[in-house]
């Protein structure tokens, strides 16, 4: 199977730089289209007496996010798409139709948060429709 269409899943926490890093290479070496995607939360960038709301990540932060790992050249051919909804593996799965390749990073859990948490990375692999390639973060 060729991978030309390759989608990279983005949470926006900052520490993606090796991500970003290794889809790059992977883009590159398979000379494919690569699309980044982020899945804002409804209450993003919300005001809330209760908690704190999740930031509102925008097209502009992901761009950032890419240039700053050393991809300025790049960023501008790589189309990014931002959503919002409540549920990230269902909404990243609504896009992967037409992507031969999605890219995860993920982080280990502690024991005690693995016995009772189900991994977001999990829930996207279970609703995916296309490969899907996990890559540990730092």
């Amino acid at each position: 199977m060729s991978y030309k269409n390759v989608m990279l899943a983005l949470c926006g926490r900052g520490d993606e730089g090796g991500l970003i890093l290794k889809a790059m290479e992977l883009k590159n070496q398979l000379g494919a289209k690569l699309t980044v995607i982020h899945v804002n939360d409804l209450r993003a960038g919300e005001m809330s007496m209760m908690m704190d709301a999740p930031k509102k990540i925008t097209v502009d932060d992901i761009k950032e996010r890419i240039s700053s790992s050393g991809f300025e050249d790049d960023v501008e051919n790589i189309h990014i798409l931002i959503v919002e909804n409540d549920s990230i593996p269902k909404a990243i799965a609504q896009y992967t139709d037409d992507v031969d390749l999605l890219i995860l990073g993920h982080r280990r859990m502690s024991t005690f948060k693995e016995h009772f948490f189900d991994s977001i990375d999990e829930g996207i692999v279970n609703h995916a429709n296309c490969s899907v390639m996990i890559i540990l973060k730092d």
